[in-house]
């Protein structure tokens, strides 16, 4: 991939934008969100939510240089992008004025050559002609920073990586209640990276207000995860992956129950899971959880919680929402609970952005001043591919500093998505001056 379309991901993610965008046949849009960057197979941005003429749409968003590049690269073949909802070019040089999909449906095209903002279409021009040269060695953001000042840098990075993610659970409000939206947070979470699009799918597919009829209508727990192993096609796998005698008890269950037999064609990624977290046993985990929060719904507790006056809120969110993972169903005891680490990720990265958005739509800035503490000393995470990539640049001690406390690694992470992964150096440079002057 060429530096300029890195660019133009950069451009996209930033909303590097003028305000009053129209599509290539005269249409309005407006980014309500931008989506989150795809680093596996298929569309640029996953998940955007666009309004096009006052029609709000949430898909994915496929980036190019040119109009044409949907039929070189072959997507129109490629059912993984019958979500897309746009296609942002740089350029428009065909007769069409929509693109379309394998499966039939038109898509507005946005060329953005002279939509892009002032600022930005001046370091564009740059950046056309910057060659894509690999670094080696520590790199100016770090090696440019004393130890205190990048602690705080990186917090900064961190909360307005935070805030970002406040931003997306808000735009996507526009489609779903709050206990729909940690629902949805929380099944994409159980997917992990590989497989996050697939448990989504699943959260879509199966929505908060339908389970909670089921639940009043008989649903059990088993027969919810049956429901959903059938659906994501995971049976037979399941049969390789867990004892006999659960997956006879699951089928049971499946034969018996009279809610749906819905399967769908959904492709897992299975290369190099370890068996903790293969789909299987984090679809019933999460059956399990979902089961548990039926009567109680999924916000209020949580803020009920970190209401209660305690020296230590973490760590009893943590011990009641692990304790929601323990199954009724004497058989689903053969499947084991998510570990710490695990469960500390979904709070981290799911439930204190989601609950901040709730404080704030509810005028509770006692709660907000919480999760801004919580978030401050949540404990770090272990490593990804991601941080596992930026230790290549930090000396020993900047990284035990870094890995050491969790807002740290977020704003590690957001350097990266924005700048790092396009190879925009010059661009972080400039914006780490712009991040000192304003600390």
């Amino acid at each position: 991939m060429e530096l300029q379309e890195k660019f133009l991901h950069h451009i996209w993610d930033q909303r590097h934008l003028i305000h009053e965008l129209k599509t290539v046949s005269g249409k309005a849009v407006k980014i309500v969100y931008q989506g989150q960057y795809n680093t596996a197979n298929g569309p640029d941005f996953k998940n955007a939510i666009i309004s096009i003429d006052g029609e709000n749409l949430q898909g994915d968003v496929e980036i190019h240089q040119k109009t044409y590049d949907w039929t070189a690269h072959q997507h129109d073949e490629d059912p993984a992008y019958n979500s897309t909802i746009l296609h942002v070019v740089m350029e428009h040089r065909s007769s069409m004025a929509v693109t379309i999909r394998e499966d039939a449906k038109p898509i507005e095209i946005l060329e953005i050559k002279d939509q892009i903002d002032a600022d930005i279409a001046k370091l564009f021009a740059v950046f056309q002609e910057t060659k894509d040269k690999p670094r080696k060695g520590l790199c100016d953001f770090f090696k440019l920073s004393s130890n205190e000042q990048l602690i705080l840098l990186l917090k900064s990075y961190g909360w307005e990586r935070f805030v970002r993610k406040v931003s997306r659970y808000n735009a996507e409000l526009l489609f779903n209640s709050f206990e729909q939206l940690l629902y949805n947070g929380i099944m994409e979470a159980m997917g992990y990276d590989k497989n996050k699009s697939n448990t989504l799918l699943i959260a879509h597919n199966f929505p908060w207000d339908k389970l909670c009829r089921w639940n009043q209508q008989g649903l059990d727990t088993t027969s919810l995860a049956a429901i959903w192993l059938n659906y994501a096609d995971l049976f037979p796998k399941a049969e390789k992956l867990l004892p006999n005698e659960l997956v006879q008890h699951l089928k049971q269950a499946f034969e018996v129950q009279s809610f749906t037999t819905e399967k769908s064609a959904l492709r897992w990624n299975l290369f190099r899971i370890r068996p903790a977290n293969h789909p299987v046993k984090r679809i019933i985990q999460a059956a399990i959880l979902v089961f548990n929060m039926q009567d109680k719904g999924l916000l209020k507790p949580l803020e009920n919680i970190l209401s209660f006056e305690t020296d230590k809120p973490l760590k009893m969110l943590s011990a009641r929402f692990s304790e929601l993972f323990c199954p009724v169903d004497e058989h689903l005891n053969l499947i084991e609970k998510p570990g710490k680490t695990f469960i500390l990720t979904i709070i981290g990265n799911v439930m204190l952005p989601i609950l901040h958005l709730y404080s704030d739509k509810t005028n509770n800035t006692e709660l907000k001043k919480i999760i801004r503490q919580l978030f401050m000393g949540f404990p770090p995470l272990q490593d990804n591919y991601i941080t596992s990539f930026m230790k290549g640049y930090l000396d020993d001690e900047q990284w035990q500093l870094i890995n050491d406390n969790y807002a740290c690694q977020q704003g590690l992470m957001n350097v990266y998505f924005r700048f790092c992964i396009y190879r925009l150096c010059e661009l972080c440079k400039a914006d780490r001056q712009r991040c000192l002057t304003n600390l």
